[in-house]
């Protein structure tokens, strides 16, 4: 019978990098991806204090480096080894439970070609199309709902139907103010960011769809209740979270059981470097937009918020730009993606968290 490897060649043939560190938060062992990843020996590493080794923007993680009763772990965060800029990892750290004395790291490096974390380009910045392109296709959204409403109302007024009236003219109102912004989209002029709760302008994306079908379209949702105010701008956001619905709904419109869910949650999240300056902005907040239609063409996908891009035979491929462009302003940013390669799609939008007052 073949002998079982030891402790320690499993602690060194991890693919993960390892670090054991004493009550002192000093590091005691390392293993050899940890070497390669810290850029240094172990026989320097050895006896050094792990928080000047590794540091983090996040202040809980600071904190939990040297917290010897700390047991976190945090996923897509930006790590900096020694002032060095070192990328996303995932990141945990535990008490060993055998001698609670000890903790131990564990760093996962996240391929550095990926989505979430994006550099403004040029090409992003000077996006620009024409106004009228927009407007013709971005109007058919709202109209759809105010049609949807009109509807319900010539049958009777009732005293239920009243928030229908509410909800024409807030979207009449909208209208209005993407007719201005639609003027100045080709500018980079920032957008007029304020706090808001998230979950009110997904409830009325939502109100704004469903009511266009009449009530046959049931968009589901899963909201993580204690997330923080976001910093966005809220006509901006109502048009992402609208178009993005809209195209779920599209996607889905031949299937018998169709599956629209909106999800919510907070995580260590998304990060993305400000444009001229070495600020780095955290984007916690996920909004995730299901849908269990056909999905994007695989050839598409690497073009899909690329203007005039569509898989629509009568499509302008000016929707998804226009999100993009709008997630951007507003120091966001979006992900288009097939879990776990599946036929399923999800759109990720990332959000920066309004300062508590």
């Amino acid at each position: 019978m073949t002998d079982l490897p030891s402790a320690e060649q499993i602690f060194a043939g991890l693919p993960d990098a390892l670090l054991i560190i004493d009550e002192n938060h000093q590091i005691a062992k390392v293993n050899p991806v940890a070497e390669s990843f810290l850029g240094q020996s172990a026989r320097h590493l050895i006896g050094a204090h792990v928080a000047d080794q590794i540091q983090f923007q996040d202040e809980r993680l600071v904190n939990a480096l040297v917290n010897k009763d700390a047991n976190v772990a945090a996923r897509r965060v930006p790590v900096t080894l020694k002032g060095r800029e070192a990328g996303l990892v995932n990141f945990d750290i535990h008490t060993i439970p055998a001698d609670q004395r000890w903790r131990i790291v564990s760093i996962a490096p996240l391929p550095t070609d990926g989505p979430v974390v994006e550099q403004r380009s040029s090409e992003q910045d000077q996006f620009s199309v024409r106004a009228p392109d927009i407007l013709g296709h971005e109007i058919k959204n709202p109209l759809a709902a105010i049609k949807g409403a009109a509807q319900l109302l010539d049958r009777s007024l009732t005293e239920d139907q009243r928030s229908l009236t509410h909800m024409i003219k807030g979207e009449v109102e909208r209208i209005a103010k993407l007719l201005d912004r639609m003027q100045s989209l080709s500018t980079n002029q920032p957008a007029k960011v304020e706090p808001v709760n998230v979950h009110s302008l997904i409830d009325r994306a939502r109100q704004s769809i469903e009511t266009a079908y009449n009530g046959d379209l049931k968009i589901q949702d899963r909201f993580d209740p204690s997330l923080p105010d976001v910093l966005v701008d809220p006509d901006a956001m109502m048009q992402v979270l609208t178009n993005i619905l809209s195209n779920a709904v599209d996607a889905t419109k031949n299937l018998e059981n169709r599956n629209i869910r909106v999800i919510t949650r907070y995580s260590f999240g998304a990060a993305l470097s400000v444009h001229g300056t070495d600020q780095m902005v955290r984007l916690p907040v996920e909004i995730i937009i299901k849908d269990n239609g056909p999905g994007v063409p695989t050839e598409l996908e690497q073009d899909i918020f690329s203007p005039f891009v569509s898989t629509k035979t009568d499509g302008q491929g000016l929707g998804l730009a226009l999100v993009r462009k709008l997630m951007n302003d507003m120091n966001g940013r979006i992900r288009y993606e097939r879990p776990g390669g599946s036929k399923n799609t999800q759109f990720i939008l990332f959000l920066p968290v309004a300062e508590q007052g």
